[in-house]
């Protein structure tokens, strides 16, 4: 693994440490609470139920997070991709409600709660409970999404979805990597894994988008943005 950069030179700072911090923080920040780890395609991050007091940044690669019920079924309840940061829900009790998993190799910084709390760094606390509480909004739509919309919507917001979070993180909105199968992403969205490659033939057909092994590049955003409209 690479010298790990700094957390003043990080380009996920504006997501990890909230601006205002004094130069003096983000040392203290840096040198406390953060450990990067290198994780392999498919390595668990953190169980279900395990006690987790840490957060952790994502600064390249991809996740899933999911749930297994009691008979051994997997459902998915997130994605989560550059610049999103897993884990919060331990805040509530100190465990991880989720597994997490690697969709590929990946670099995960780790923020360890229990040093950054000590050092009563209030901006940052603050930060992460606003992190928290998106998290929160964003888990109320896409459960809304599922109840709500047709099988198409389902994917095309799903697609959007990580096209505008891309945007969000300096990266293309119109072309991205999708790490996630059909499969995966049919069970996320709670439909077939049919349905799911149908809808994406489709919209190939009819020239919206086109997909290179992982690669997904979104030819007409607007047309995409009307179909969810």
């Amino acid at each position: 693994m690479r010298t790990p950069i700094q957390c003043n030179q990080c380009s996920m700072q504006s997501i990890c440490v909230p601006a205002g911090l004094i130069p003096s923080d983000v040392e203290i920040l840096d040198k406390s609470s953060r450990e990067p780890h290198l994780y392999n395609k498919r390595s668990v991050v953190f169980s279900e139920g395990e006690a987790l007091n840490s957060v952790f940044a994502i600064k390249s690669g991809s996740v899933k997070c999911y749930t297994i019920d009691s008979n051994g079924k997997q459902q998915i309840t997130s994605f989560h991709m550059v610049g999103d940061i897993v884990g919060l829900e331990s805040l509530a009790n100190g465990k991880a409600s989720t597994y997490c998993e690697t969709l590929e190799t990946s670099m995960l910084c780790e923020i360890k709660l229990n040093k950054l709390f000590a050092q009563e760094l209030p901006k940052v606390e603050g930060n992460l409970m606003r992190l928290m509480s998106r998290r929160l909004g964003n888990n109320s739509k896409h459960y809304l999404n599922i109840v709500n919309t047709s099988a198409e919507q389902k994917v095309v917001s799903f697609l959007l979805s990580i096209s505008t979070h891309m945007q969000q993180h300096g990266l293309s909105r119109s072309e991205f990597r999708l790490p996630m199968t059909r499969t995966d992403i049919a069970n996320y969205l709670g439909l077939a894994v049919e349905t799911v490659s149908r809808i994406f033939t489709a919209l190939k057909e009819q020239e919206l988008i086109q997909t290179k092994q992982s690669i997904l590049t979104i030819n007409d955003l607007s047309a995409l943005e009307r179909r969810v409209a």
